[in-house]
């Protein structure tokens, strides 16, 4: 059995070079849904890729859908984007209370000190709690060591079980409760770091859940965040989803033969952002775009500096130098170069195929890059790096495949283009819809610190 196996194996990856090779030769065009297939992306009814011209067909596709859809919804029947399924709320313990976070700065003593001159009220306070959507590597871990020297008490990753977070779909409870632990806690940063339920309203929609709160994501290059999360697993072999623990071709055969959990190592800022560990479709792209649209400020790689010193440390009026030597100097998280590269020496295709597998996350980030640029701009903040024009997917295949692709100007990365990378509107506000009218419900939600042990499941169609 091992033998025929590992025969197969030899067989597939034969196979899945020649296609992958041959297809991205022919710069990806009528082919992807072939090529979808192969690498557990469902693109059906696209004949056109993220990148390279199909944008305002499919929106505008989208948009005669959504005609329909809004017929059919009258009929209580949702349309599709908004089909899926949760499980059923977790049993909640007995004493279910706040219990504070690991790594919070205040004593016992400074929190009967707190309590004296603590807000009541959002009201009375200038101040903002910073609500973090921290996605895995993705630097979220240096954004918390920032918040966590000048807040009186912040959550590495919020603790549904602990009660920081999570504790219902109703975005007016959960706000509630974020604003009451800030009150009676001192926690001024929290931190959600699991994969949200379609459903579960982050950010909230509604001014007066949103009020006295200031969210905020960071999102890095695709590629990069792969490679991190490559050298995690070569560094600690017992979170591989794999017995063939070794090589990056390990590991995406891993993928292909179906390992999934929610920690994903592709793909995981769109299947985060979304809500699904299936396959990844072009709603599950447009329901993470419109959750990021949501942010007060969506932070990349490329503008961490300029959103760190003039937008989040005058927030609450931030001053001095942390241990990182950010806010009066602020300073990017800077990844050692000497690192050692896990895809080194590993097969062209190989990449090839994996940067392809990451194609959604690709235009996420791209989306991400205009609106941080925008937001940053709209903020009144001069010192923005420029936009890199090039699509993310196109320069990163350049870079590591050698090939070349040209882009037309209509499909850069740019301001001027931004209609092209927005979800369709109507989309999104069927979406709002439904996260402002969650009832009072415990989410059931896998990850750190959850209460529920199972994984979510969604279900399009």
């Amino acid at each position: 059995m091992a033998a025929a196996a590992a025969a197969n194996k030899s067989l597939w990856t034969k196979v899945s070079i020649s296609i992958v090779s041959t297809l991205i030769g022919i710069c990806l065009g009528a082919q992807f849904n072939i090529l979808g297939s192969l690498l557990h992306i469902n693109f059906e009814g696209r004949g056109d890729s993220y990148l390279d011209g199909g944008i305002p067909d499919y929106i505008a596709e989208q948009r005669e859908k959504l005609i329909v859809d809004t017929t059919t919804t009258a009929s209580n029947k949702p349309p599709s984007y908004l089909k899926w399924q949760d499980a059923p709320p977790p049993e909640t313990p007995s004493n279910w209370t706040f219990i504070k976070p690991q790594y919070c700065n205040m004593c016992d003593t400074c929190q009967q000190k707190w309590l004296q001159s603590a807000p009541i009220s959002m009201k009375n306070t200038t101040e903002k709690i910073i609500v973090h959507y921290h996605l895995q590597h993705n630097a979220g871990t240096n954004f918390f060591a920032l918040a966590h020297a000048f807040t009186p008490c912040a959550t590495r990753a919020c603790w549904q079980i602990h009660k920081h977070c999570l504790i219902s779909y109703n975005e007016q409870v959960e706000a509630e409760n974020i604003r009451s632990n800030y009150y009676q806690h001192g926690v001024q940063y929290v931190s959600y770091e699991n994969m949200l339920p379609p459903r579960f309203p982050l950010p909230f929609v509604s001014e007066s859940a949103r009020e006295g709160l200031f969210f905020t994501t960071i999102m890095r290059d695709p590629m990069k965040r792969l490679i991190t999360w490559l050298r995690q697993l070569q560094k600690y072999p017992s979170m591989a989803t794999t017995k063939d623990v070794g090589t990056p071709p390990d590991f995406f055969w891993s993928e292909m033969e179906g390992n999934r959990g929610v920690y994903k190592r592709e793909n995981l800022n769109v299947r985060w952002l979304s809500g699904t560990l299936d396959d990844v479709t072009p709603d599950h792209v447009n329901i993470a775009k419109c959750r990021l649209q949501l942010f007060d400020l969506v932070i990349v790689d490329t503008t961490y500096d300029a959103a760190v010193k003039e937008v989040i440390c005058p927030l609450n009026n931030w001053q001095g130098l942390d241990e990182h030597g950010r806010c009066n100097g602020t300073q990017t998280p800077h990844h050692n170069a000497k690192k050692q590269d896990p895809l080194n020496e590993t097969d062209s295709h190989f990449v090839g195929a994996w940067i392809e597998r990451l194609r959604p996350s690709f235009e996420l980030y791209d989306y991400a890059r205009i609106l941080s640029y925008l937001q940053l701009k709209n903020r009144g903040v001069k010192d923005i790096p420029e936009l890199y024009e090039v699509p993310s997917y196109i320069e990163t295949l350049s870079r590591f495949t050698n090939i070349q692709l040209n882009t037309p100007k209509e499909s850069l990365v740019s301001l001027k283009n931004i209609d092209r990378f927005h979800p369709p509107k109507e989309f999104c506000d069927n979406l709002k819809k439904v996260w402002v009218s969650n009832v009072d419900e415990v989410p059931y939600v896998n990850g750190i610190g959850t209460i529920g042990k199972g994984r979510i499941y969604t279900s399009h169609g």
